[in-house]
């Protein structure tokens, strides 16, 4: 395996190693298909000391995207953020991921591919206005390849590389190796400008909202049946006594204080 970091700058589209074809086809599927886009590459991210990715880490997302179901893996024009979720940005799925090899600096390097199935709706004008983002990104992919990437969404479970006496291991110039990614589930694979996990197409993103996401279904599996009144009033409890112990109590004016209804018991997260 390459030990290689990836490099800043992406070569996808270009390999010819696979049989499959590798490309921008606009009549294949319903709208149209990039073929044999970089889900993910072997090797260390861009981020120094992130992670990496093994061979067994790479099969371990061609098999879970293969989980996903013959709908594939749902792909959007960049990530979410804190004040867009995302809607109207939806691209297609990611289909038939497979493993590939590529030869880089007389090296081979595994990579997982997939195929892009652009969706109808990407074709049409988005909810924003402008052009349609499927037909922009099949434009650019076919023009230019390496001004976009991919970018996994994605849960992982770290390994850290140890020697015998517990000390971290490290390179050959001293520093300390980066942490083995083995996803758990694959969410999503987004089209962005520049990936981290991989040369030509890749960031296994925990995203910048990731923390709201996870509080949020903490959320919805503890008050799946509850009104908001109750909802809101456990919240505001938990926040007060959250506040006290952090930051000491403050005595809060009178009309301040939320009413708490009678089956109202104080909320316990477990984060």
């Amino acid at each position: 395996m390459s030990t290689a970091t990836m490099p800043a700058e992406p070569t996808w589209l270009r390999a010819t190693v696979t049989e499959k074809p590798i490309g921008v086809d606009r009549d294949a599927g319903e709208a149209g298909v990039i073929f044999g886009f970089v889900v993910a590459e072997e090797g260390p991210f861009k981020s120094e000391g992130r992670g990496e990715f093994n061979l067994k880490g790479l099969r371990s997302i061609v098999k879970l995207m293969k989980e996903n179901g013959p709908q594939g893996t749902k792909s959007r024009f960049t990530h979410p953020d804190l004040s867009n979720d995302g809607l109207g940005k939806f691209l297609g799925r990611g289909k038939l991921p497979r493993l590939d090899t590529i030869e880089r600096d007389g090296e081979t390097v595994s990579l997982v591919r997939a195929d892009l199935h652009i969706n109808p709706t990407a074709m049409e004008e988005p909810p924003s206005g402008g052009r349609a983002l499927g037909d922009y990104v099949m434009a650019l992919a076919d023009s230019d390849p390496d001004a976009l990437s991919s970018s996994l969404v994605l849960d992982v479970d770290e390994e850290f590389r140890l020697e015998k006496d517990g000390r971290p291991k490290r390179d050959e110039d001293g520093n300390v190796l980066p942490p083995l990614w083995f996803p758990s589930s694959i969410h999503a694979t987004d089209i962005v400008d520049t990936g981290d996990a991989v040369g030509a197409l890749l960031s296994i993103d925990r995203l910048p909202d990731a923390i709201v996401r996870k509080a949020s279904e903490l959320l919805d599996n503890q008050f799946a049946n509850f009104t908001r009144e109750v909802v809101e009033a456990r919240c505001l409890s938990y926040l007060r006594r959250y506040l006290s112990r952090r930051y000491g109590e403050v005595e809060a004016p009178e009309e301040a204080q939320p009413v708490v209804p009678d089956d109202a018991r104080p909320l316990r997260l477990k984060l």
